[in-house]
């Protein structure tokens, strides 16, 4: 294909700049979902924070960015995508699996924290979060019985440092 063609499907909307180089068709298969589009560009880190409390209907909050975490040990310097918009936070390697499952989403699978280490980030990132999301995160938690192990998130809270806040708010939840 000559330059000047491909300028011209750039130009028409035939072709779709994903990122630096990459290119789709628009009417091809590709996802559309960021979070299968980002797990794509890092097929190592897991879908976290926001992204996971807005994937298990934890929150309200629609995240602006797909936020993944990677390990702290070991990551270069990373080149990001222009589109999807991604934030990477990290982890060491002794908890970055803590909690981590595979779900599919859209035919696609990500990695995707759970619902109670999903959590124990927002506690753990509160200065990322804010103090009234991570609580209406926990209280969304809290309030569907048949999905919450209270056992589970606590374990995870000791393990991820942040027990004495998930504690207290356990403690004044149930009693």
């Amino acid at each position: 294909m000559t330059t000047y063609k491909f300028k011209q499907m750039v130009a028409s909307g035939e072709l779709q700049r994903i990122r630096k180089g990459i290119y789709s068709y628009r009417d091809s298969e590709e996802p559309d979902n960021d979070m299968v589009l980002a797990q794509q560009f890092f097929p190592n880190a897991i879908i976290s924070v926001f992204t996971a409390a807005n994937f298990h209907n934890l929150t309200t909050v629609i995240p602006r960015t797909v936020q993944m975490t990677l390990p702290s040990s070991g990551t270069r310097k990373l080149s990001m995508p222009d589109y999807p918009s991604i934030e990477i936070f990290f982890s060491s390697e002794k908890s970055i699996s803590l909690g981590m499952e595979q779900v599919e989403v859209d035919a696609h699978t990500v990695n995707i924290y759970n619902r109670e280490r999903t959590v124990c980030d927002m506690f753990r990132y509160l200065n990322k979060t804010g103090i009234d999301t991570a609580i209406e995160v926990f209280k969304n938690y809290m309030g569907d019985i048949r999905n919450r192990d209270i056992n589970l998130l606590l374990d995870y809270a000791k393990q991820l440092r942040v027990y004495k806040y998930i504690s207290q708010y356990v403690e004044v939840t149930i009693g």
